[in-house]
């Protein structure tokens, strides 16, 4: 969704650590991690430091992923799925954040951001190979499938989930991979390093800022050309999420498409923007609400103003 580049202002941070007379580093690494790509540049005193620092980091999002990823059948999850219907199920307290993050989302949108969307996300094609045609859906189809989604059919408890209905699952890929951003960079912060940056497959999260005095730059995409804006966003200490459905999209045999945002109460993808941007200090509130924007929800005044920037392109 967006193109990294540049290095970040002098903070006191990165101050302190020459006062030290430490010399700091620059360090790389790119991992492929929950499905995607991310890329974690980190401001060290030495690389051994750096590189330390990032396993960590990359240790997260392996936990997260065993926890929420729809796509392995140990997780948690996918565990909840398969008692769709039946049973509460014992989940972690990471679950718990999200899942209760996700119900108090749906409640402020007024279901536009809904996870239990799983079900529509799967009969537009969107578990299947890109390259392979999908039937559109009937009508008739589209009104079965309304009976397996609905924020109000996940019930929590402390340290249990369930799925009311028969046919429920999960889509957290809105805010999964912004909860291990959050918590990737909080390992960071607690590390011997002086600042990072994560960009996880176009959602970006940091803290502190490079010593060159020139500050971290994520230059988004123009979702027309495909090309980065020459006008890059500077980023100290915040995460950057942005929605759009010009790259993860599907097509039928007469060659029209679709992308993969859908609005749960239409059961019907939108394009109504080319793209969304979201500026917040936690990823998973940028992730989010750049969703939520997308499909036709508004960020609550207090919150636009205070904590968030919201572009639309």
């Amino acid at each position: 969704m967006m193109a990294l580049g540049g290095v970040g202002l002098t903070t006191p941070g990165v101050s302190a650590w020459y006062d030290r007379g430490a010399a700091l580093v620059h360090v790389r690494r790119h991992s492929f991690l929950m499905g995607s790509v991310a890329t974690f540049d980190v401001v060290a005193p030495t690389e051994r430091d750096g590189f330390e620092a990032i396993n960590r980091a990359v240790r997260v999002f392996h936990k997260v992923e065993s926890l929420l990823s729809m796509y392995r059948e140990d997780s948690e999850i996918a565990v909840l799925e398969r008692h769709a219907g039946r049973d509460l199920v014992p989940i972690s307290e990471d679950t718990e954040i999200v899942l209760r993050f996700a119900l108090e989302m749906s409640r402020q949108t007024e279901g536009r951001f809904d996870v239990t969307i799983e079900p529509l996300m799967r009969r537009w094609g969107f578990r299947e190979d890109p390259d392979i045609p999908v039937p559109r859906p009937t009508e008739a189809e589209l009104r079965a499938i309304q009976d397996s989604i609905g924020f109000k059919h996940l019930h929590l408890e402390s340290g249990f989930a369930a799925l009311a209905r028969p046919g429920m699952a999960l889509d957290l890929g809105g805010i999964a991979g912004g909860y291990a951003l959050d918590q990737a960079i909080e390992v960071l912060r607690s590390s011997e390093i002086a600042a990072a940056l994560i960009n996880f497959s176009g959602d970006v999260h940091s803290f502190g800022s490079m010593a060159t005095g020139v500050p971290w730059k994520v230059h988004l995409l123009n979702p027309v050309t495909g090309r980065p804006k020459s006008e890059p966003i500077n980023l100290e200490g915040q995460a950057l999420s942005t929605s759009g459905a010009y790259e993860n999209r599907r097509h039928d045999a007469a060659g029209a498409s679709w992308g993969h945002l859908l609005l749960p109460s239409a059961s019907q993808p939108l394009e109504p923007f080319g793209s969304v941007t979201v500026l917040h200090p936690s990823a998973m509130m940028a992730d989010a609400w750049s969703t939520a924007v997308f499909v036709g929800s508004r960020i609550p005044e207090p919150q636009l103003t205070t904590t968030s920037v919201l572009r639309l392109l």
